[in-house]
């Protein structure tokens, strides 16, 4: 093999080995993510909730509001199959669900992308420290017009507790 081919291949075989780590990283690795959030800026009980890790699964839903109402929400999944990929599966406001595979996982990031779905084709979850969480959905070619950031702040989960 020639150089000059040993040079256009090693960065494909780098990437398909860092894909690969990725979409099989182990979903304990996203613990992170349980508990409460709420969007900054918005009103209470607009952000996420996420599950604790357990059968290999996480789940999440996420509420928007407006004027004291509920404009927007959705059912979200983050499951650890059995060949060990991690996939992220969003159903939003009832509509068909899109699943996001795993294509980078860090101790405080993880990437799921999906480049045949319309918007988004890629979804980020970071943690800035344990309080702080900031989500990002994007187009995959980083076009900054067709991306939208959802800075969150850690809250209590529950509301007051009605008496019987």
């Amino acid at each position: 093999m020639s150089n000059r081919i040993a040079r256009a291949v090693l960065p494909l075989l780098l990437f398909a080995a860092h894909a690969h780590a990725a979409a099989t990283a182990d979903i304990e690795q996203l613990g992170w993510l349980s508990g409460c959030w709420q969007l900054d800026g918005q009103p209470p009980g607009a952000g996420e909730q996420w599950s604790t890790v357990a059968g290999g699964t996480m789940f999440g839903s996420s509420r928007s509001l407006r004027d004291g109402r509920t404009v927007g929400f959705e059912f979200m999944q983050l499951r650890q199959h059995d060949d060990g990929r991690l996939v992220f599966t969003a159903l939003p406001s009832g509509r068909n669900a899109t699943d996001f595979s795993a294509v980078r996982v860090e101790a405080d990031e993880v990437v799921f992308e999906n480049p045949a779905n319309d918007f988004p084709q890629r979804i980020t979850y970071r943690r800035i420290t344990g309080q702080r969480l900031h989500a990002r959905i994007e187009i995959a070619r980083d076009d900054p017009a067709q991306a939208m950031d959802f800075p969150m702040h850690r809250v209590a989960c529950g509301g007051p507790v009605m008496a019987p």
